[in-house]
């Protein structure tokens, strides 16, 4: 614990702020019904978190920007009586200096960019601190490709070249989970900065489209990028990954169906739609499989390229040994006694993704 403490600990994708639009709670106490709060955030150690505005697929460029300042405002609402204990932080500097002060910084990203055609949102995305962009999410729009989804761009459009452009100009990091593998190598032709992947794991242990294979994890390395383990179970594990696609058969229609009123009403629908995957388990999976993806990851692009984004209060289920920020130490542990050296294990835990961060900011 004391090594842990020593390093800095960085979460790179929660989905937080959706929660909150959901249902208001208090971050400051434990709360039962969601993986993140301050209290576990502290026992984990965690000085950094990514929270994830996240635009769903169907709505609109025009909705989805509306949206997305509703997130923000819901986040900002969050931690206004937090004050001095959590605070949104914009740069790789203001991380480490929340973390000397004894608080955590809560760091922006925009999850989906299909809103950024919408007149003046880049702009306003550099003004609310957006430091990451995940350039789509489940389905392909109108600029880019998603990995889950028919391509229509061969990678990007035209005007998603335009954007990654204007997102390095604004030290916005373009973010490659859920993209298709085409698009993940045109972002990287395209960009003049390191390019992450927040949220993504191995598809060589898990043959799912939402994880990168070796390849593209070489060339997001190569281009000093960051990928940045996933800890849902349906993209860690084979028997899960079936599980899941067996289950999202069954709730899906559910879920579409009721779209349009959980956007209109969340607090009075998002618990029925929960209650679907609930009704639906997935087979427990360890966080020993966790770590396995971990260890390819630094296999094979090297542990100066790896880090670490959850999803936690974005996934219905988590694993057995990392259920909450609280277990991050746990993973600590695991990471050394699994063989990874104390240097390695602290670039994983957050070093690289700060070194990234301040690489965006210098282009």
């Amino acid at each position: 614990m004391s090594f842990h403490d020593d390093c800095f600990v960085l979460d790179g994708h929660t989905d937080v702020p959706t929660r909150l639009w959901e249902a208001p709670a208090d971050l400051g106490a434990a709360q039962p019904d969601r993986h993140v709060d301050l209290p576990r955030l502290r026992r984990g150690g965690v000085d950094g978190v990514v929270f994830a505005l996240y635009i769903p697929p169907p709505l609109s460029p025009e909705r989805g920007w509306r949206h997305a300042l509703e997130l923000h405002a819901a986040t900002e609402r969050a931690l206004e009586p937090l004050a001095g204990r959590m605070e949104i932080v914009a740069t790789a500097e203001d991380l480490r200096r929340s973390a000397h002060r004894g608080m955590t910084g809560v760091l922006i990203g925009l999850e989906n960019g299909r809103p950024l055609t919408v007149p003046g949102a880049l702009d306003a995305c550099e003004k609310l601190g957006v430091r990451y962009v995940t350039l789509t999410h489940n389905a392909t729009h109108e600029w880019c490709d998603a990995g889950t989804d028919r391509p229509a761009h061969g990678g990007l459009a035209p005007a998603g070249e335009q954007i990654i452009r204007e997102l390095n100009k604004r030290r916005i990091l373009p973010d490659v989970s859920h993209t298709s593998d085409d698009a993940v190598l045109h972002v990287l032709d395209v960009s003049k900065g390191p390019v992450i992947a927040s949220h993504s794991s191995a598809r060589a242990l898990c043959d799912h489209p939402r994880n990168l294979p070796d390849p593209l994890i070489r060339e997001i390395a190569r281009k000093g990028g960051v990928v940045m383990a996933n800890s849902y179970p349906a993209f860690i594990d084979p028997a899960a990954r079936e599980a899941d696609r067996k289950r999202l058969d069954l709730v899906l229609p559910t879920l579409l169906a009721t779209e349009e009123a959980y956007m209109a009403d969340p607090g009075a629908h998002w618990q029925e739609r929960a209650q679907l995957f609930v009704d639906h388990p997935l087979p427990p999976v360890s966080r020993d499989r966790f770590v396995d993806h971990l260890l390819h990851l630094v296999n094979v692009a090297g542990e100066e390229h790896v880090g670490i984004g959850t999803d936690f209060d974005g996934i219905p289920e988590a694993l057995q040994g990392f259920e909450d920020p609280s277990r991050f130490p746990d993973l600590t542990a695991a990471l050394l006694e699994r063989g990874l050296d104390k240097a390695g294990v602290r670039l994983i835990l957050g070093e690289n993704f700060l070194r990234v961060l301040a690489q965006a900011e210098a282009i």
